[in-house]
């Protein structure tokens, strides 16, 4: 009974001091440790970055996308009517939701209705609504207002969608300055001073510029001519 109680105490040891070597051994491998804390410590920032980066990404995209969104729903018009006006609507969904343009009264429905129309198709009405008021103002009686004709011209040629138009709108915005400089070279010339006569000669070489018609070019040339005979008596 004593042996066998002395080979088990014995055999308790060993296996207690097997142990203790193996876990002895593996904590005597510093490289073993640094390596998988290396490893431990590179995933965790690989992750965290790869997590940073998506978040910092997320917002970009969403922006991107509504951008995207609002640019495409600015090339898309609708027109309303009532109370014998005509409007033009810009956009037709959110995000960019929608925005009145212009509100033109007296203009008379399109012979084909829509629920989207291009800004080629809409443009043009805002066009001639303009056009109209710069007539309109012109057939008053008296003296024109020049100011407000070019107003609504300018406002015209901001919705000329073609090059014919714009080269339209020009042309009577040419032909108000014209108007405008004889105007003031007559003006000018009834002062009957060198100064006045000479400022006329200035404002009708201006006139010549604005590319003016035959009948135009040859009244030019004819002030010119009578102002010329004038300063050659003073």
């Amino acid at each position: 009974i004593q042996r066998r109680n002395q080979n088990g105490i014995i055999g308790q040891r060993a296996k207690k001091s097997k142990g203790f070597l193996m876990q002895d051994s593996q904590s005597d491998d510093p490289g073993s440790n640094a390596q998988a804390h290396r490893r431990s410590v590179a995933f965790r920032f690989s992750r965290r970055s790869l997590l940073l980066v998506i978040a910092g990404l997320t917002p970009v995209m969403l922006m991107g996308l509504v951008g995207d969104a609002s640019y495409r729903n600015a090339d898309k018009f609708s027109l309303k009517f009532g109370a014998g006006a005509v409007e033009i609507w810009q956009g037709t969904f959110s995000p960019g939701g929608k925005k009145r343009i212009l509100i033109m009264p007296g203009v008379q429905k399109p012979t084909e209705i829509k629920a989207v129309y291009t800004k080629e198709a809409v443009f043009p009405l805002a066009f001639n609504f303009y056009l109209s008021k710069a007539d309109a103002l012109m057939a008053v009686t008296g003296m024109p207002d020049f100011v407000g004709i070019k107003s609504y011209l300018n406002r015209a040629l901001s919705f000329a969608t073609t090059e014919e138009l714009r080269q339209t709108a020009h042309a009577r915005i040419n032909q108000i300055d014209r108007m405008i400089l004889f105007y003031k070279a007559d003006v000018a010339a009834t002062r009957g001073t060198t100064d006045g006569l000479e400022a006329a000669l200035d404002y009708l070489d201006q006139a010549a510029t604005l590319n003016p018609d035959e009948i135009e070019t040859e009244l030019i040339q004819k002030k010119k001519a009578n102002i010329l005979k004038l300063l050659e008596t003073l």
